[in-house]
């Protein structure tokens, strides 16, 4: 029995952050996660583990654990009836079979949803109709094929040009396609996949500045909360893929007209898609120009150096969306909230296969979070933690996070 009214029940790939920053807020936490990190334990009344209850890694299970988030949240689910809250953060984002069963499952016990709805999701995460909606209202696009209009031999992209699932997400399922044996390469791999050439599209490679930007919305209105500078694919970090997601800066330190049409298309696209509380879309930005690459109907990844850096408890303010009359005190505390810092987000992957025995120094270091409990070895290419810096500049934040990525490998040696 759950004996806090204010309670709510969070799912996702990795959570720790989420679950942080509810707790603070006053909500009881439980929470349905991937990894089971030794620092989100604090932060939760009850939890189950996907790796846990299936004595499984992360290399085996990051393509098929979707499934699992759904079966494991309808189970704790049934455990606690009365939680009031439901979020799901990453890891379901295209999983809409699944999502529909956890909003079936809670419907009969008053639980509330603070998710987008199905619909809204389905539509925002259909990038050709975003494409298709962003040029009809002027703005430019990068050029783009469904795979299953896409003649090879009558190819009109230049090389390198980028192959990925229409709907992609954290960087998973875009390959930079480099010449016609690297596009004809990667296809015989997915193949072996169950591969449905309806489901990729084929879209110009734009090579820029990774950015993002996070939103808020009651529904009707929306309010920017902040533009990030996103870390893909580094290689100091140990980057699995070209573009998979490896962490942010916040804010971006970009100029005001390239703040304002980034600000402009994300909110244009916040109010055409009806989305509702915190949400994050992707740019790169080429010779000062914002070209969209996806949007995230749900929480992103950087939320939590947003928070560090306005002071301001950014899932309480998701929760309140999803509350009656609540709004106009949420605008107030979003436009009054000036950042005076700047906060490094960076994700670190293991280089090689990392012993238990030496987890420990890494979990003590400051600045750490995200910590790998003591239980296992980590294996190359998993994630291995998170460092989160904060300071009064751009450089400073960057390179003091970078100085614990340092001292990280020094440990690993």
């Amino acid at each position: 029995m759950v004996k806090n009214s204010n309670s709510v029940l969070v799912v996702g790939f990795n959570i720790r952050s989420l679950a942080y920053s509810l707790k603070k807020a006053g909500y009881n936490v439980y929470a349905v996660d991937f990894f089971g990190d030794l620092d989100l334990y604090p932060y939760v009344e009850d939890s189950i583990i996907v790796v846990k209850e299936l004595s499984a890694n992360y290399n085996t299970m990051k393509d098929t654990y979707g499934k699992f988030l759904v079966d494991f949240t309808i189970s704790l689910h049934r455990k606690h009836r009365d939680i009031k809250f439901l979020l799901i953060g990453s890891g379901l984002d295209d999983e809409y079979n699944g999502r529909k069963l956890i909003f079936d499952e809670i419907k009969n016990f008053n639980t509330i949803s603070v998710n987008n709805r199905l619909k809204t999701i389905e539509k925002s995460r259909d990038i050709e109709y975003l494409f298709h909606y962003l040029k009809s209202q002027g703005y430019k696009v990068p050029k783009y094929y469904s795979f299953e209009k896409f003649e090879l031999k009558s190819n009109t992209l230049d090389y390198p040009f980028v192959f990925k699932k229409k709907r992609s997400a954290g960087g998973t399922n875009v390959y930079k396609i480099k010449d016609k044996a690297n596009l004809i390469s990667q296809i015989e791999i997915l193949e072996n996949k169950l591969f449905t050439s309806s489901e990729w599209l084929v879209q110009e490679y734009v090579e820029g500045i990774p950015i993002s930007c996070t939103v808020i919305s009651d529904g009707n209105e929306c309010e920017v909360i902040t533009i990030n500078r996103q870390i893909i694919g580094e290689k100091f970090l140990n980057a699995p893929k070209d573009f998979m997601y490896c962490g942010n800066i916040v804010p971006a330190g970009l100029s005001a007209d390239e703040e304002k049409i980034i600000s402009e298309i994300s909110l244009i696209l916040t109010k055409e898609l009806g989305l509702k509380g915190i949400n994050g879309f992707d740019f790169v930005l080429k010779d000062k120009y914002p070209y969209l690459m996806e949007c995230n109907p749900r929480i992103p990844g950087s939320i939590r150096a947003s928070e560090s850096i306005l002071n301001l408890n950014l899932l309480d303010l998701h929760i309140r969306c999803f509350i009656n009359n609540k709004w106009d005190n949420i605008k107030k505390l979003i436009k009054s909230a000036i950042p005076k810092n700047f906060a490094t987000k960076l994700v670190f992957f293991a280089p090689k296969n990392i012993e238990k025995s030496i987890l420990t120094k890494i979990n003590n270091l400051e600045f750490v979070h995200d910590k790998t409990e003591l239980t296992k070895d980590v294996l190359r290419g998993e994630p291995l933690c998170t460092v989160l810096y904060v300071a009064k500049n751009y450089s400073k934040s960057f390179n003091g996070a970078k100085k614990i990525i340092n001292r990280i490998k020094r440990i690993i040696g």
